[in-house]
């Protein structure tokens, strides 16, 4: 069940894709009118994709939604309006091509006629996108969001299963380093004429 903030947010989201509605049109676009705007994790979970790169919004092609909409996550890492909207802005563009060019020439025809600048991957509002954004704030007030900061855990040591090489059925589990470093004989089969048989990682 959704918490209040997080009901309050997705109403803020809702309430500017409307208003952003003129600008795309302006450009010669438009926002698909059952678009679902969801606060919360995207797929790569809470939100990164590798070190350098956090993913702060995602959308899902039509096909991809059981309704048959396109469905738009925006990452509750980020409760800066500004930040908030023009990720909003970028994801909104993904939905009109539905996908379909990923980040390539047609994403980017869209994404530049609406005022995103850099990256494709990574837009960010230009500077006059950013002052019709900012207007909009104006009127309809702040993210209601608080930000989320999310740590995950170090992977502690994998304890990997390791059996006979000669197949008799014996199992145990070890680090792979200590495989590596000191690979185990098997009690079954290694006999005392010196013929080894070692654990093999399964």
């Amino acid at each position: 069940m959704k918490n209040e903030n997080n009901k309050l947010a997705e109403v803020w989201l809702n309430k500017l894709s409307t208003r952003l509605n003129p600008l795309f049109q302006k450009a010669g676009f438009e926002i698909p009118d059952d678009v679902r705007i969801h606060c919360g994790w995207t797929s790569n979970g809470a939100g990164r994709n590798s070190a350098k790169h956090v993913v702060l919004g995602e959308c899902f092609n039509r096909a991809s939604s059981v309704d048959g909409v396109n469905e738009i996550f925006i990452s509750p890492v980020k409760a800066d309006s500004l930040r908030v909207a023009d990720v909003l802005v970028h994801e909104l563009c993904h939905a009109i091509d539905n996908n379909v060019s990923g980040h390539g020439a047609g994403f980017r025809k869209i994404a530049t006629g609406v005022g995103l600048t850099g990256k494709m991957t990574q837009t960010v509002a230009s500077p006059e996108l950013e002052e019709q954004l900012k207007e909009i704030i104006a009127d309809i007030g702040e993210y209601p969001q608080s930000e989320i900061t999310y740590k995950k855990k170090s992977q502690g040591t994998r304890m990997i299963k390791h059996i006979c090489s000669n197949e008799c059925g014996a199992s145990f589990y070890q680090s792979r380093t200590q495989s590596e470093e000191n690979p185990m004989l098997c009690s079954n089969c290694t006999r005392n004429d010196g013929a080894n048989v070692y654990m093999v990682q399964a």
